[in-house]
């Protein structure tokens, strides 16, 4: 008789069925916690990879993050000068430091907002290829996220540290609102990437609706106060937390804090909601 094979005790069990795991909340959170432990190594090797290719054949490098900022607080200082805009101080900032500090700001929500759908597209066929968890496109484009984006921070870290500006205690816990405004970008992208990764039109329409979301966000001018422009500001869900970062940072307090305490729970609530539609829509997407 031939010996029955047995399984290898030291492989992990895995159980497939046609039930959805939608119906056992708590076994898709473990297995989408589990597998953000076991995608860190291939987050950290996306990361370096993707860097690595980007920057390897450009003469500026990372000097790239900080170039549409610092136009911006150029461009804002000379419109001021002209006359053109009339704005002589926002938020106990001089113009063109506003400028560049809420479009840092700005990029930050906007990259977030493209980000997963970006990721899914250039992991798909990696995906097709080899069974890794979706967990670690995400982590890999977020760690690319912060690379860029903490070059931005620091540099208007060291032109607050020079500029004739008081910064308040509010900088430390502004670090936390400004984690939020990149949450609520990824969130909203996490519930674009099924349908981006169906409809092109969704990719090709993104770039006009973060130019059209841009204006109306107070980045090159403070928040009016007059209706219905006010209104239409709040009604934006940036607008609270960009201008809290502004002003934890310059007065240490809040304008607003009940807007900003529901639209950082909503942003919480929408994360983990997309978070979910995303395990579950990617593998689908990806046998189509």
């Amino acid at each position: 008789m031939r010996p029955t094979s047995q399984p290898d005790p030291s492989l992990p069990e895995v159980t497939y069925t046609h039930r959805s795991r939608l119906r056992q909340p708590s076994l898709l959170l473990q297995d989408i916690w589990q597998d953000l432990l076991a995608s860190r190594e291939l987050a950290w090797q996306l990361i370096y990879r993707k860097i690595n290719m980007r920057y390897r054949q450009s003469l500026l490098g990372p000097l790239w993050a900080i170039i549409p900022p610092v136009l911006a607080a150029l461009t804002s200082r000379v419109l001021q000068q002209s006359g053109v805009v009339d704005v002589r101080t926002t938020e106990g900032l001089p113009y063109p430091l506003y400028v560049m500090f809420a479009t840092v700001l700005w990029q930050l929500f906007s990259r977030s907002l493209d980000m997963p759908l970006r990721a899914m597209k250039e992991g798909l066929a990696l995906l097709r290829t080899i069974q890794v968890p979706v967990e670690g496109l995400m982590l890999s484009g977020i760690g690319e996220l912060l690379f860029d984006q903490g070059i931005q921070i620091l540099v208007l870290v060291l032109v607050f540290a020079f500029a004739p500006v008081s910064i308040s205690w509010g900088a430390v816990p502004a670090l936390g609102a400004v984690l939020l405004l990149m949450l609520l970008g990824i969130s909203i992208g996490l519930f674009l990437v099924p349908f981006g990764s169906l409809y092109t039109d969704v990719s090709s329409a993104l770039p006009y609706l973060t130019r059209f979301w841009f204006f109306l966000t107070p980045v090159l001018y403070p928040p009016p106060e007059q209706w219905p422009y006010s209104l239409l500001v709040k009604l934006n869900p940036v607008t609270p937390l960009l201008v809290g970062v502004i002003d934890l940072t310059t007065t240490g307090q809040l304008k607003d804090p009940l807007l900003f305490t529901i639209v950082s729970i909503a942003t919480i609530v929408l994360f983990l909601v997309g978070w979910v539609i995303y395990r579950v829509a990617v593998p689908l997407l990806v046998e189509r």
